[in-house]
């Protein structure tokens, strides 16, 4: 069986690079043409995986896939991100590299708009930026693409990919003395091996694969991200069932037994998503069938949907639906509210690298609620200051969990409100210049 799940896998995904670059996009206009496009495409140096939201635009099934959730306990978080399309592009150095990437960026380009694009390499024979080895839990030989790979059906050869960006605190855990963070871990820097007496929070006991029923064996495929001021790791899981990836998270969180990884003392997840990696042959995607035809999804788009703006946490807001912007239909446009994008009213990803924290936005807000608009929705960017949004459009978290449907919006731009995500009037005070 394993055989057969071999010969139809992405060839990419076997590759053990010395660089790579992780990608992420969101559809732009009309999803049935990028999910043909992705039939299509050939790109045997990179790993392409597909999204919930993609595939349910399109009217196809993908069993087993879902959306990642946010998940939180207490103060710490993992955000969700998800995104439709996916790429890994590895390869023996950062220059070839960038040069597949930016040629696989080019073809996407007209239908998808790129939301993360981060470079990896490798550290230290396969280490984490923490000095200690990372991935030493992976399977080998065929036990590791037996865990990596669907093996029946028509899906045989495919892959489930969790694919997270975690940020650093590294002087933070320099700052502990080394058998501290040895206990952090659960195994000693000084030669790889693990603490047998560890504390029950040490990241080893809270990610040990075999030790969930049944048991969690997945493939990483992480490396270092980053530079001097930014930088921690990419994790990148491939497995037979998000099933395995939901219970290792919910246990890290502490969701099953109160008891959290230290890890996330010392770590912060940015982004979260899952992808299902098709099965390839003969050098192109082996993608579902999509049962909506591309005029269909087409007028979908942009006609009759129900207006939705969703909060992206610690991020841009994702248009959805019938609205209009100076005229356009911004479907699948993220516009800033951090007040620092190039390309305002749009998000130019500047929030990451700023900082941006919009804390407690997700729960539900006691406002009148409204029914959908049947019509487009006009929205309009007031000069040097907030989004003003016409009634009838759903507020949602990037979940999709409803906020509110208020009788209209005025939504900050400049990323100084205090009662984000709507407008307080500081974009005044602190003299906020669009230059849209």
């Amino acid at each position: 069986m394993i055989e057969a799940a071999l010969s139809r896998r992405q060839s990419a995904l076997g590759a053990e690079p010395a660089a790579a670059m992780s990608l992420e996009w969101r559809h732009r206009g009309n999803p049935a043409a990028l999910w043909q496009l992705l039939g299509e495409l050939q790109c045997p140096q990179a790993v392409i995986g597909i999204g919930a939201p993609l595939v349910q635009a399109v009217g196809a099934a993908v069993p087993g896939l879902h959306p990642f959730a946010r998940l939180q306990r207490g103060r710490h978080t993992m955000p969700a991100t998800q995104n439709d399309v996916w790429a890994l592009v590895p390869g023996p150095d950062s220059g070839r590299v960038f040069e597949v990437a930016e040629q696989l960026q080019a073809r996407l380009a007209p239908l998808a708009h790129l939301v993360e694009a981060t470079p990896m390499f490798g550290y230290r024979q396969g280490r984490d930026l923490s000095g200690y080895q990372d991935g030493t839990e992976n399977p080998t030989g065929d036990d590791a693409w037996a865990a990596a790979l669907l093996a029946d059906g028509e899906c045989a050869g495919g892959s489930f990919v969790l694919v997270q960006r975690y940020l650093h605190f590294r002087e933070r855990m320099a700052a502990r003395p080394e058998p501290e963070r040895d206990l952090v871990v659960g195994r000693r820097l000084a030669d790889d091996e693990e603490i047998d007496d560890a504390p029950p929070s040490a990241h080893v006991k809270r990610t040990a694969q075999e030790s969930y029923e049944p048991p969690a064996f997945m493939l990483r495929r992480s490396m270092p991200w980053g530079d001097l001021r930014r930088h921690g790791l990419v994790f990148i899981a491939c497995m037979d069932a998000l099933d395995k990836s939901d219970r290792m998270l919910a246990r890290m969180m502490g969701l099953e037994d109160g008891v959290q990884d230290a890890i996330l003392e010392h770590t912060q997840a940015e982004t979260g998503s899952y992808y299902f990696v098709p099965p390839q042959q003969g050098g192109r995607l082996l993608l579902p069938r999509a049962t909506a035809s591309e005029a269909a999804v087409g007028a979908a788009e942009t006609q009759g949907r129900a207006p939705v703006i969703r909060l992206i946490e610690n991020g841009p807001l994702e248009i959805g639906g019938d609205l209009r912007l100076a005229g356009q239909v911004p479907t699948g446009a993220r516009l800033c509210r951090c007040g620092a994008s190039t390309t305002q009213p749009y998000c130019d990803s500047r929030h990451m690298r700023r900082g941006f924290i919009a804390p407690g936005e997700c729960a539900a807000i006691d406002e009148p609620q409204v029914d959908a608009a049947q019509a487009p929705v006009a929205m309009q960017c007031i000069a040097d200051g907030p989004l003003v949004v016409g009634p009838g459009v759903e507020l949602q978290c990037s979940d999709g969990r409803r906020i509110t449907r208020p009788a209209g919006l005025t939504l900050c731009r400049c990323g100084q409100s205090a009662n984000k995500p709507f407008c307080d009037g500081s974009h005044a005070r602190a003299a906020f210049r669009a230059g849209d």
